[in-house]
């Protein structure tokens, strides 16, 4: 079973949509450590959470440091690997009962597709409000307004590469005789 390599361009999308993430997983990385800046003085994400009405699941993960949107992110890291490396395609070997065998096209697509439709308008739209000045002190809720920049960022470039990384991937695969 061949491997059927991305081209150069969409290897540096996916590059830019992990060096787009980088500061936002950074930031959650050091507000679980017990870092303060870009939030409001005594800010507990785990109790704004609870106050929200936010699942318990997700609570008890802010509790424990672990941030569920970085998590998401780091999966969609590794999203962008699935749609542009060779385990993309063909189960490696360290993989039991499926090495070797062709992973099933729908395994990275269905979530390399629905990350892109979900992450790009939002990311997108948010640095639109940002760049037209839309981002007041009434919604920052007491946080910087870099902590929005970051955000936004990191879900519009991901979301943009994920995209170009399982149109390609989609169109690379299709050439693949499916079992």
């Amino acid at each position: 079973m061949s491997y059927i390599s991305p081209s150069l361009t969409v290897r540096w999308a996916a590059i830019a949509g992990v060096i787009g993430s980088l500061p936002y997983v950074t930031m959650k990385l050091y507000w679980s450590w017990g870092g303060t800046a870009g939030k409001p003085v005594g800010m507990s994400i785990a109790e704004e959470f609870r106050k929200n009405g936010a699942p318990q699941v997700l609570v008890w993960l802010e509790e424990h440091g672990i941030d569920f949107t970085a998590v998401g992110t780091v999966l969609g890291i590794t999203l962008l690997g699935a749609l542009t490396r060779p385990w993309g395609q063909i189960f490696p070997r360290w993989v039991p009962e499926l090495r070797g065998r062709r992973v099933p096209r729908w395994l990275p697509l269905a979530p390399g597709w629905a990350s892109t439709v979900a992450l790009t308008p939002y990311g997108g739209l948010g640095l639109v409000v940002i760049a037209t000045g839309g981002l007041s002190t009434a919604n920052l809720a007491g946080m910087s307004p870099w902590v929005f920049v970051v955000g936004f960022v990191n879900f519009f470039s991901l979301g943009l590469s994920l995209g170009v990384c399982a149109l390609s991937y989609q169109r690379r695969t299709k050439l693949m005789v499916q079992p």
